[in-house]
């Protein structure tokens, strides 16, 4: 009886991801596009910003936004974080679900879990914050598709630069990619889309 009714768990779940699946694919979004299936990333390790190792299974339950960059950025970083705040208000303000806002560091020299929790809790201590060390870092990265470049420097040289992609990827409950915002974002282009997307 138990087997019978864990199976049919199973099957429940995957009926309902597959219905998500369909579903997206019969939004019109602006800016979100959409990929033709879902991706699973797969073997990823990730340090939270409460020093924690997770899996991606942490982000699941929830549509998920997640930005690549670190915390020394001084232009790009700050401002994607701050419009994910301002689309994060404009929906709470609506009465609208918001997904979880997701920072990545792909600067782990310099990005501790504490630098992620001071860093983090300016734009909203409720917004997720992650690194990993470089091979997990090269595993993601190459599975969603984001390029970053680390600045060559000197060992204890921390005032490097690092080169990373712009772009915003949305993963669906599973914590599987099935969208991504490219740029330039707007505020109320992505609220509308992401509205649509979570409701």
């Amino acid at each position: 009886m138990r087997v019978l009714l864990s199976v049919f768990i199973l099957l429940l779940l995957v009926a309902c991801q597959n219905d998500n699946a369909n579903r997206i694919h019969e939004l019109e979004f602006q800016s979100l596009k959409v990929f033709p299936q879902p991706l699973a990333l797969d073997g990823i390790e990730l340090i939270s910003k409460s020093g924690d190792t997770v899996t991606l299974d942490d982000l699941t339950g929830h549509y998920s936004v997640l930005f690549f960059g670190f915390t020394h950025c001084p232009d790009v970083c700050p401002t994607t974080l701050l419009d994910m705040q301002k689309i994060n208000k404009k929906l709470e303000q609506a009465n609208q679900p918001a997904p979880q806002f997701v920072f990545i560091s792909v600067d782990p020299e310099r990005d501790t879990p504490q630098a992620l929790n001071d860093y983090i809790a300016y734009f909203n201590p409720d917004f997720k914050a992650y690194t990993a060390d470089a091979e997990n870092l090269k595993k993601l990265a190459s599975q969603l598709g984001v390029a970053y470049q680390v600045e060559d420097h000197e060992p204890g040289d921390k005032t490097y630069q690092v080169d990373h992609t712009a772009a915003w990827f949305v993963l669906n409950q599973a914590a599987q990619r099935v969208g991504i915002f490219t740029t330039p974002h707007d505020v109320d282009i992505i609220s509308a889309d992401l509205q649509q997307l979570v409701q």
